[in-house]
């Protein structure tokens, strides 16, 4: 029989009726469970939640080969969060086999398109006694806040060498060639308060210094595979108060990681030195979330991936990412993972669409990746 296109549909509609916005996904979680659980596999929730802030933990779970158990396993992710706006979500198939949100949310399918293919491909092996490699299943929390989830996620439980995570927008047969380093940086000016209207001269003008220096800062695609963008400012108290502080805050990626750290040192070189000039105070943080990878050429997981095309006659798409997933994590960590195309497309806008027909063929590879 195969995929079944009516049930994946409807699994993946199911999913749009639950709320499970970053840090809010404990009913999906439990959802999710019973789904699992339905299937035949025990399921570990860990305490990631807990860790950084949400409701809910990663649901891990194993499916061995009772022929092959002593073999390495395979590991196929997905997350559970959505972004927002993604409360009340409402979905419906048009009668061309796209499935869209109502208009006033997210669709949700990325990522639960993922969650949804990875479901049907196990309901298939169940229900047809297919023979299947050792398989290892993680659902992970808060991946849309910075890998959050998978970051707190003991990859010591797995006994995988490779992993599929579905989770890359575009068409079906897509692989992330590569994904960013992403940083984080919050910068701190402090000027010196004074009356506005008494004693002006006084002040040392936070606000200002901080326009200075963005101003002087190139923002946007710096180079051809590195991007800076200052994102938020917050200052000032009042206006007749000449303002003592001023916080600006904004990231970097770069798919080259030492571009990224070059970036980030010029970038605090420079506010520092415009902050020092005009006689302020200047304090900088920075976080790094991701680590930028490049799936080599030679990669098993690749391998495997580009034979399962074939046999379902997809082609192989190798983009360049700078969006991030959770294989971020897994390859940093050792595991030769790949980000694949799950059938979303205008993710995080309430245009965001799926297809019946991509969603099924997504399965379909995810199925040939889990069999022997």
């Amino acid at each position: 029989m195969g995929i079944q296109k009516g049930r994946l549909t409807q699994c993946f509609l199911d999913m749009t009726q639950i709320d499970s916005v970053t840090y809010g996904e404990r009913q999906m979680a439990d959802w999710l469970k019973s789904q699992l659980t339905a299937l035949g596999l025990e399921v570990l929730e860990d305490g990631a939640g807990e860790q950084i802030g949400s409701n809910a933990g990663n649901l891990f779970a194993r499916f061995p080969d009772p022929e092959h158990p002593d073999e390495a396993a395979v590991l196929f992710s997905a997350h559970m969060d959505t972004v927002e706006p993604g409360r009340g979500r409402r979905a419906a198939v048009g009668a061309d086999g796209c499935i869209r949100s109502d208009g006033r949310t997210v669709l949700g399918a990325d990522d639960q398109a993922g969650v949804a293919e990875i479901l049907e491909a196990l309901r298939v092996i169940r229900e047809e006694g297919l023979p299947h490699r050792n398989i290892e299943l993680l659902f992970t929390v808060a991946e849309e806040v910075y890998t959050a989830g998978a970051g707190a996620f003991d990859l010591e439980l797995s006994r995988a060498q490779e992993a599929y995570v579905l989770d890359l927008a575009g068409p079906v047969g897509g692989v992330s060639a590569t994904e960013p380093t992403l940083l984080s940086y919050c910068f701190q000016i402090r000027g010196r308060a004074s009356h506005a209207g008494f004693a002006p001269e006084k002040g040392v003008n936070a606000i200002a210094i901080a326009a200075r220096a963005v101003a002087d800062t190139r923002q946007g695609w710096i180079n051809d595979h590195t991007s800076l963008n200052i994102g938020t400012i917050q200052g000032g108290t009042a206006t007749n108060i000449v303002p003592d502080l001023v916080t600006v805050r904004g990231e970097i990626r770069s798919i080259v990681h030492a571009d990224a750290l070059a970036a980030y040192e010029q970038l605090e070189a420079h506010f520092r030195e415009i902050t020092r000039t005009a006689g302020g105070d200047f304090e900088a943080q920075v976080r790094q979330h991701l680590t930028a990878y490049r799936v080599p050429e030679d990669s098993a997981a690749l391998s495997r991936y580009r034979a399962a095309l074939q046999e379902l006659g997809i082609p192989l798409q190798s983009v360049l990412s700078f969006g991030g997933s959770d294989n971020n994590v897994f390859r940093r960590k050792g595991l030769d993972g790949l980000c694949i195309a799950n059938a979303m497309y205008d993710i995080h806008s309430t245009q965001e669409h799926t297809s019946v027909e991509e969603m099924a063929q997504a399965a379909a590879i995810v199925l040939r990746l889990m069999r022997r």
